[in-house]
């Protein structure tokens, strides 16, 4: 006796040489791949890719070489499970590298968090702790670090202003979200120029 999930399964795409995104998709959620429960998903792009989403179809060659990697079968089954997005035909995109950055800016104030605390407890400790740390804040590797921890911060900042703009509806042409990524870039380095031009100034 069929189950419901089986009632609902999609009808799998016939597989052909020159398969199309609806193909691809089709593969997808049918369960076929491994990626997914078998459940039809209306607004699932088979690639991933911004071209998708301004409704650009994407080429044979890249929509082939993404259906021979999803369909790929391992009799082991030691295989890993795909990737979503393929990353054999995902290109590297502003968006997908602002996303990605904006989570390393946060792994990275985490630790400047805890690199300013041992800096306030030094200060407190006394003259010789303090020195001791200063020195090492001071040095020029700690001054690059320094300056990556002003652009982290810069960057997370502005890519939180990005979000929030996001959370109430606004900006998500794809003409938009371009424009917004590089104004976050530009405003994360004007940021960090500024701040560090404004500190040697105030320093002497």
């Amino acid at each position: 006796m069929a189950c419901e999930s089986d009632r609902n399964r999609p009808a799998s795409a016939p597989v052909s040489s020159t398969p199309t995104a609806q193909e691809l998709k089709g593969a997808i959620d049918s369960g076929r791949t491994g990626k997914k429960v078998a459940f039809g998903d209306l607004g699932a792009a088979p690639l991933g890719t911004d071209d998708e989403a301004a409704g650009t179809p994407d080429t044979a060659t890249r929509v082939a070489i993404a259906m021979r990697q999803e369909l790929k079968q391992d009799s082991s089954r030691t295989r890993p499970r795909p990737l979503s997005p393929n990353i054999q035909i995902y290109r590297p995109q502003l968006t997908s590298v602002l996303s990605i950055l904006n989570r390393i800016t946060g792994v990275l104030l985490a630790v400047c968090t805890v690199v300013l605390v041992v800096w306030l407890l030094a200060a407190a400790t006394g003259p010789q702790a303090y020195a001791a740390v200063q020195g090492v804040i001071t040095s020029w590797i700690g001054q690059i670090v320094l300056l990556g921890c002003t652009f982290a911060f810069f960057m997370h900042f502005c890519g939180g202003i990005r979000h929030l703009v996001w959370d109430a509806g606004y900006g998500f042409a794809l003409r938009s979200i371009y424009a917004s990524g590089w104004a976050v870039v530009a405003a994360s380095v004007a940021l960090t120029v500024t701040a560090w031009v404004a500190s040697l100034f105030v320093a002497g």
